[in-house]
């Protein structure tokens, strides 16, 4: 079986940060409430007072939001570009977006080739792909085909890329609280090559799902039109999320998947998760299976909840702050809608090392 390696990691954080507190003002000044009635300066109210919340019930401090002029075809092009460094992007075989924020035709992953044809004239005609219905564990999927396409096709290069603007999904109002609060913008990826010479060598991927008629309806919404980001998002299609639920669900998957790993006799010395709530779901987890916390890596607190992006941002910041050492294994591990799973193993080879 062919070997797959992670040749190059990289990521685009927003440098707009949004706190506790202003996005808790977002929320009110989206309700357009006339604010002498007396039941919505109670909501206000309340709302403000939540807001100061957050951060004791899970962890978020802040999050980022894209500026309005960016686009996903823009950020992902400018991501695609630190992935292939000063590689021929002759040899660019396919590029897979996962995206729980752009949606439709043509793709995010056909527009970035129209744009890249304009300053690579060498780029030849790579598969695409676009993932959506999978939400927050949408790049595992894209990981799980881009290892595919190279084991099984002989591809040599492929690109999976999260590109994340929830920022433009969710609903600025106090009724939606509870998920419009955990949210923020960010791009990630990874370049998998055929070989083991990468930064990190794939050494398991795994994609499956829990969906039933209990799972459905608990995670859904829509996004912005793919060839039209400026068009808002109709209020009735933006994010829903039953709290806890799919905190009770997400902690199961994330102890189940670990301990399949574990199981299985491999050594985890970095656990990468999604980001979806550090103090009930990440910590919690961490206990149960008896990882120490200090070994998870956690983006929540700064970032929030980038979707699909999560993962891949944080194995960028693995492998960029000098913390892990060659031979660690890490643990990467997504669920998103209707309780889509994905996990993948790494060993890391390439990293960078603390000086003495």
């Amino acid at each position: 079986m062919t070997d797959v390696s992670v040749a190059a990691t990289a990521s685009i954080l927003p440098e707009t940060v949004v706190s506790n507190r202003e996005i808790g003002e977002k929320l009110i000044a989206g309700t357009n409430a006339n604010l002498e009635d007396e039941s919505a300066a109670e909501l206000v109210a309340q709302t403000r007072t939540r807001a100061e919340l957050i951060e004791k019930k899970t962890g978020l401090r802040a999050r980022h939001f894209f500026r309005p002029e960016q686009t996903p075809t823009g950020v992902g092009y400018e991501l695609l570009g630190q992935l292939m460094g000063d590689r021929p992007w002759s040899d660019l075989q396919a590029i897979i977006i996962s995206s729980s924020s752009a949606h439709g035709f043509p793709g995010v992953s056909q527009q970035i080739v129209a744009r890249a044809r304009k300053d690579h004239p060498d780029l030849g005609h790579p598969f695409v792909l676009d993932i959506g219905s999978n939400a927050c564990t949408g790049f595992m999927y894209a990981m799980t085909i881009g290892a595919s396409l190279i084991k099984g096709m002989g591809y040599e290069r492929v690109a999976c890329m999260a590109i994340e603007f929830a920022s433009r999904c969710i609903a600025y109002d106090p009724l939606a609280f509870g998920t419009s609060t955990l949210f923020g913008d960010a791009a990630a990826g990874v370049l998998l090559t055929k070989g083991n010479d990468g930064i990190a060598s794939l050494d398991a991927v795994r994609a499956t799902s829990m969906v039933d008629e209990g799972t459905i309806n608990l995670i859904k919404g829509s996004g912005m039109e793919a060839a039209q980001p400026n068009l808002e998002v109709p209020s009735a299609a933006r994010w829903f999320m039953a709290g806890p639920p799919v905190a009770i669900g997400a902690t199961k998957i994330l102890v189940e998947e670990i301990r399949r790993y574990q199981a299985q006799g491999a050594k985890i010395d970095w656990l990468i998760p999604h980001q979806a709530n550090l103090t009930r779901i990440l910590i919690p987890a961490c206990k149960t299976v008896e990882i120490d916390p200090s070994r998870l890596c956690a983006s929540f607190a700064e970032t929030g909840n980038t979707s699909s992006a999560s993962i891949p941002l944080l194995l960028d910041e693995l492998v960029r702050n000098e913390r892990a050492k060659p031979g660690d294994r890490a643990l990467m591990v997504g669920f998103g809608g209707s309780f889509a799973v994905g996990s993948a193993l790494l060993t890391l080879n390439n990293v960078p090392l603390k000086p003495n």
